[in-house]
């Protein structure tokens, strides 16, 4: 039965056992009106539409004794959502589902209905302690906005795709918007979004681990946003591990991954970005703010799609503007090729990108093992020029401090010494000094520059030296002509 009523003064009590709804009661509880306005089964699929007008003193459409309501913003659920195997949900119009309650959703599609590509919003969670899992679905244009406020409850999508979001309910196709912890995004695949693939709230404590899922051309729009991009704030660990972002070679300004404590407490959970492949991107993988972040095995190449130098460009960056907090980074087994920059590090930071002056056992020991490789710019000479296309740029220390970047390998061609490739207090008195001897090699082989019969009809295995490798081997390694990760 529908009711109308006023909202003005009204607060919707939800009950402790929340009812559970699916697509085919939503239909036989909210039929669309003559205006379309309510649940339509349309060639299989359910398309939700909002109405566009209310009578004078009207704020929404009741249903269910009010566990349902129609407002022109919202089409909220009191209650769970269940999306189950072979179904469909698209969005009209400008579209938002609130769901008060728990989401699950397995095997099914969610997108835009046709015309509403631009304007469907997708579902919004903010209920205290509900949770959504997510699992082999594709979603087409929408996306989700989700964050309970507490410790209780989380957010969990693996083995889905997400197509060509539009960021009208939110910059992010997954997007964390208040406290919560234990979320987890998993072998997924984002194509083509907006601006971010997943991202949370500058000041929004979120406990994730994003793994072993793929970005395709992020910030198709062209604004600076990375496909990964998270607020490090708070006492939960981020760890981002195993994906991959691939941007589009070209002036997009779209980024890597970004870690980012602008607003709210520094954070003493613990940033881990490891094993991630990020080509083709304005930049790689930064941390901008406080914080403590281990960068392990990560490959950033050719992410120099940036109109200006002085607008990014890094392959690796720590940057820390405040002389009360300090950003603190661990970088070992990084691949760092072609980038406008290799490593940047600015302001107040601590970077340890090997030290192997002290025992093994020794907390601030690090084996170091970062390959730099053809990194620079044609705008800020420094007088090493071997193959007289660009500058070469590899560590750029724009802080006060000491960094230790001990048994690295630099590809510095015919030059003895990898100080042909490092800004530090040697350049400006003002900077720290990079302390980068012993160092590993002076020649190494490119990921661009390994060239392997892919049909040779062999499984011969290389590393990114052009080494063969057996089937133990894990890193980095070319197979039939295609990179990838071995964990």
């Amino acid at each position: 039965m529908k009711k109308i009523f006023t909202l003005c003064f009204m607060v919707f009590a939800l009950v402790a056992s929340a009812k559970t709804y699916t697509l085919s009661q939503l239909a036989e509880l909210v039929p669309a009106l003559e205006d379309g306005t309510g649940v339509a089964v349309v060639d299989g699929a359910y398309v939700v539409n909002l109405p566009a007008s209310l009578p004078d003193g009207v704020s929404g459409l009741g249903y269910d004794d009010n566990n349902i309501v129609l407002t022109k913003t919202y089409f909220t659920i009191n209650g769970d959502l269940v999306i189950t195997e072979g179904e469909t949900l698209l969005f009209g119009g400008a579209t938002t589902m609130e769901i008060n309650g728990n989401l699950t959703i397995t095997n099914a599609t969610v997108g835009a209905a046709e015309g509403s590509e631009g304007t469907a919003k997708g579902f919004r969670m903010y209920m205290e302690g509900a949770s959504a899992t997510i699992t082999n679905s594709t979603f087409n244009y929408v996306g989700i906005n989700y964050g309970n406020g507490t410790e209780e409850g989380c957010l969990t999508a693996t083995g889905c795709t997400f197509n060509n979001h539009n960021t009208k309910g939110g910059n992010a196709v997954i997007n964390f918007t208040s406290l919560s912890k234990g979320n987890l995004v998993e072998n997924c695949e984002f194509n083509n979004p907006t601006l971010s693939a997943i991202a949370s709230g500058a000041n929004v404590a979120c406990g994730i681990t994003i793994k072993n899922n793929i970005v395709n051309k992020p910030t198709v729009s062209a604004r600076l946003y990375p496909g990964i991009n998270m607020s490090a704030t708070g006492p939960y660990d981020i760890i981002i591990d195993g994906n991959e972002v691939h941007g589009a070679a070209a002036t997009t300004r779209s980024g890597g991954i970004a870690l980012a404590c602008l607003l709210g407490n520094p954070p003493t959970g613990t940033l881990y970005v490891t094993n991630n492949f990020i080509e083709n991107c304005s930049y790689g993988i930064t941390l901008t703010g406080p914080g403590v972040v281990r960068m392990i095995g990560n490959t950033v190449l050719n992410n120099k799609y940036i109109s200006d130098p002085d607008l990014g460009g890094s392959g690796l960056n720590i940057t820390c503007n405040s002389a009360n907090v300090i950003a603190k980074a661990y970088m070992q087994g990084n691949h760092i090729e072609g980038n406008v920059w290799g490593v940047t590090v600015i302001g107040n930071v601590d970077i340890n990108a090997g030290c192997v002056e002290v025992p093994t056992k020794d907390m601030e020991y690090n084996p170091g093992e970062n390959v730099f490789i053809n990194n620079g710019n044609t705008k800020y000479a420094n007088g090493f020029d071997p193959e007289g296309d660009f500058q070469r740029w590899d560590f750029y220390n724009n802080s006060p401090n000491t960094v230790y970047a001990q048994n690295n390998y630099w590809y510095v061609a015919k030059a003895a010494n990898p100080r042909v490739t490092i800004f530090d207090a040697e350049d400006d008195p003002s900077k720290g000094e990079v302390i980068y001897s012993p160092w590993a090699g002076t020649t190494y082989t490119g990921i661009n520059d390994i060239n392997v019969d892919e049909n040779n009809g062999s499984n011969q295995r290389y590393n990114i030296m052009g080494q063969p490798v057996d089937s133990n081997y894990r890193g980095i390694v070319i197979e039939k002509g295609k990179k990838h990760i071995v964990f």
